[in-house]
């Protein structure tokens, strides 16, 4: 069986998760909760950055497969290949997080539904075309577009109500859009496995860090 039927077959309908209302129901997030969901983004940002950069795809693979196993490669830290309940708690934030990142570039919600929901490979196209065509220059200033996104002021994101219950408020009230789950067993090909690492890179490498605290740091003095 291929890498392209082997991620797809792993693919299964699933039902929305509720959703908060915007009437002040959403958690207060403590420190390890805005910890953990604004890391998790900042990974979910950069496999998009990584993803539109990709020129290597295997046989047989398309932009949508290899962007399904980087997000993939984000929750299944270990590479076993089975997406666990947690895992898929993880890929849900993660997930939505890119849908907020793609629309803000410029994609249509209907594109970023057919890739996130269904990793259409047409809209896969479009998505990176358009991804790519707006992606900043060097590393510093991709590193910087991901903390402008992950940090702004007005970052209502996608956030867990009760980590545990993996249940996911959506901005402005809007229904949930990531409704399908990815499970079962999900191998990664060495060459998407270099893609998560590159993505890593950019934005968990040292110099991306310490520009973070940097930024953080003059924030604080600021009173911002």
């Amino acid at each position: 069986m291929s890498m392209s039927e082997l991620l797809r077959g792993a693919m299964k309908r699933r039902e929305p998760v509720k959703v908060l209302d915007s009437t002040g129901d959403e958690p207060a997030l403590s420190g390890a909760d805005d910890y953990t969901l604004r890391d998790i983004k900042l990974s979910a940002i950069a496999v998009v950055q990584q993803w539109a950069e990709t020129d290597d795809l295997d046989d047989g693979e398309s932009y949508a497969d290899r962007l399904m196993a980087m997000f993939v490669g984000i929750a299944d830290a270990n590479h076993d290949g089975d997406v666990t309940e947690d895992e898929q708690g993880v890929l849900e934030v993660a997930l939505n997080a890119a849908w907020d990142y793609l629309v803000k570039a410029g994609v249509t919600e209907e594109d970023a539904g057919a890739l996130l929901n269904d990793w259409d490979d047409d809209a896969a196209d479009r998505v990176r075309d358009l991804v790519a065509s707006v992606l900043p220059d060097g590393d510093d200033a991709a590193s910087a577009e991901i903390d402008s996104f992950v940090f702004s002021d007005d970052d209502n994101a996608p956030a867990l109500d009760a980590v545990y219950r993996k249940t996911v408020a959506v901005r402005n009230g809007k229904k949930v859009r990531i409704n399908k789950r990815i499970s079962g067993t999900v191998r990664l090909s060495a060459k998407q496995k270099v893609a998560i690492r590159k993505a890593r890179m950019k934005s968990h490498s040292a110099g991306a860090m310490m520009r973070r605290l940097k930024s953080m740091r003059l924030r604080r003095k600021a009173g911002l």
